[in-house]
């Protein structure tokens, strides 16, 4: 066949060389192309282009050839005395009998070669006009991808890592940044949404995907199996309504402003105008979106309870520490640490096959004065002596032992002896410690929510007591120090510690080693903070304060609780302390009217 390259540019003839190329080293047999000339495709005679039959979601859009760029395999020419015909028969039979057919087959699904990012961003602004005005329906079968489903895309289907990558580009204005999109609007039955629904065409949001994956190199994907339907919505079963033309948008600002613009509903966008299957099916389609859409608010919240509590576990953990002198108070927020503060421990144990009846109560007491002067040793242990303990046995519960999901030891304190009390006489005990301290009382517990709702069964109060700071959860100082979500039990956290436990589930023996367990903690994750703030110095002596911005505690999903120049802030007072972290309500787009 002659060879047309002296028919083309430089630039067209380096382009196809470099695909045959390309090709012959993939599939390892240069030999198979011999033959065919690279430009072969760029020359199709205008009286054959009506015998062809292209099947166009096969192919890859590509402005530089001024058409298509086509698979050999995918190509069908109906004029058997074609040239390019018996060099397409030529090349087919080649690959029937070459072993290596696969690789070429996979070149063609899933090139190597890497797609142009700024080529693609022109795509992005060089959509062929619909034709449509304002109000006119869409061609029938085109398929369409809810405005929801393109802003929800990186919370319901991307991974973590591409998560944050992607985060900037579905934004509104993220979402414009060198591209146009074609909007489609339909009226939604009330009982959906009283506002319109937002809808552009599936191709220019896989449009939208290919040009991320080819900026940032990653494979964002249209979700396959069931969730694929949510991206390739097709309207008009049943002669329901299909989605109306509202307007193309360059920018965002374009794009919010489209909300004063969409025209009242005509007689035909009634929905009742359908068959009752048509009727069914639409519901069914704006259902599944209107679902999907609070899927993802459900997780954003769920998000957002996660990364608040994080910080939340932090700023104990810091306030814990200036508590034992650990720490400075030296932020602007900070008040003047009272002169000493009181840790009482409680631990109360209940019969199993009813937990309004306490059978024991263990309560362990360090006030802070006893511990100015001395070290406090690996992981606080020096601190531990100062710890006093008691146990209390509820004289008319003695009978309940528990067997059958722990073995209780209520005979076996090891810190001091038993003591037994009428269970009317605890509070009196709880108050003289609490109610009757010398200095103000930080409550230290684990799974801070069951005892507490023990203290109540025995006609304690601890929202009453004014002399309480506030309440600190060994679960979720341990939680915070391994930065995981897992449910420890404290002999899990004594391990961590290595805290050497005995006769656990002993209220009194629990009360004291949750106590070990919050000075440890406190101990070990400032030894630890004071070494990266020495590294961090090491390197980046310019920021001594070692300041950690709100951004990075977001990316670190709480993780962290301010740097070093952060001391945890005000204490948070027992009434507080089950905190609502409902996210705040969203600022609404300015000017917004749809069911976005």
């Amino acid at each position: 066949m002659m060879s047309t390259n002296n028919m083309y540019s430089d630039e067209d003839r380096e382009a196809d060389e470099a695909f045959m190329t390309q090709l012959a080293a993939v599939t390892g047999q240069p030999d198979l192309f011999k033959g065919i000339d690279p430009s072969f495709w760029r020359t199709v005679d205008e009286e054959h282009v009506d015998h062809m039959t292209y099947d166009y979601e096969r192919y890859d859009s590509d402005d530089s050839t001024g058409g298509m760029i086509f698979k050999i395999k995918d190509l069908e020419v109906k004029d058997s005395s074609s040239n390019q015909r018996l060099n397409l028969e030529a090349a087919a039979e080649s690959s029937k009998q070459d072993k290596t057919s696969k690789a070429r087959a996979l070149l063609a699904d899933t090139p190597d070669f890497k797609h142009d990012p700024d080529r693609l961003e022109k795509e992005g602004l060089m959509w062929k006009e619909t034709g449509l005005k304002r109000g006119d329906l869409s061609p029938e079968g085109t398929e369409f991808v809810s405005w929801k489903m393109v802003r929800g895309y990186p919370e319901m289907f991307v991974g973590k890592r591409n998560g944050e990558r992607t985060k900037e580009m579905f934004t509104i204005e993220g979402l414009h940044k060198n591209r146009i999109w074609d909007v489609y609007y339909l009226h939604q039955p009330k009982e959906i949404h009283p506002k319109p629904g937002l809808f552009v065409p599936t191709y220019q949001f896989q449009h939208l995907l290919d040009t991320i994956n080819a900026r940032l190199d990653i494979n964002l994907t249209i979700p396959p199996g069931n969730n694929e339907a949510k991206f390739k919505l097709v309207f008009g079963d049943g002669n329901t309504p299909r989605p109306r033309f509202l307007g193309r948008t360059r920018n965002a600002d374009a794009f919010k402003s489209f909300s004063g613009l969409v025209p009242r509903p005509k007689p035909e966008d009634d929905i009742k105008q359908g068959t009752e299957e048509g009727q069914a099916k639409l519901i069914s389609v704006l259902k599944m979106i209107a679902n999907s859409h609070k899927k993802t608010e459900k997780s954003k919240k769920n998000a957002y309870k996660r990364f608040e509590a994080h910080l939340a576990w932090g700023r104990g953990l810091k306030r814990t520490q200036c508590y034992l002198g650990l720490r400075e108070r030296k932020t602007a927020e900070a008040i003047p640490l009272p002169s000493g503060v009181r840790f009482v421990s409680i631990d109360l144990e209940a019969w199993e096959q009813d937990q309004s009846v306490i059978t024991e109560v263990g309560i362990a007491i360090l006030d802070t004065p006893n511990i100015e002067n001395i070290d406090p040793g690996e992981n606080g242990q020096n601190w531990f002596k100062a710890i006093q303990a008691r146990h209390i046995l509820v004289a008319e519960n003695t009978w309940a032992t528990n067997t059958k999901y722990v073995k209780s030891c209520p005979e076996s304190f090891d810190f001091g002896r038993s003591q037994l009390f009428k269970g009317n006489d605890v509070p009196e005990v709880m108050e003289s410690v609490i109610n009757d301290s010398p200095y103000p009382v930080v409550l230290v517990f684990h799974e801070s929510a069951a005892d507490i709702k023990f203290l109540q069964a025995i006609k304690y109060n601890i929202y009453e007591a004014k002399n309480v700071l506030e309440i600190i959860d060994t679960k979720h100082l341990y939680q915070y120090a391994v930065r995981s979500s897992n449910q420890p039990s404290v002999s899990t956290v004594c391990r961590f510690l290595e805290i050497d436990t005995k006769n656990l589930h002993n209220a009194g023996n629990d009360a004291v080693f949750t106590l070990q367990a919050m000075v440890g903690l406190a101990v070990k994750q400032r030894v630890e903070s004071l070494k990266r703030a020495r590294d961090k110095s090491v390197e980046t002596p310019q920021t001594p304060e070692h300041h950690v911005p709100f951004a990075e505690m977001v990316e670190k999903e709480g993780w962290t609780s301010g740097g070093e120049d952060s001391d945890g802030g005000h204490p948070v007072r027992p009434a507080q302390f089950e905190m609502d972290f409902s996210p705040p309500t969203p600022a609404q787009e300015s000017g917004s009217s749809f069911d976005w």
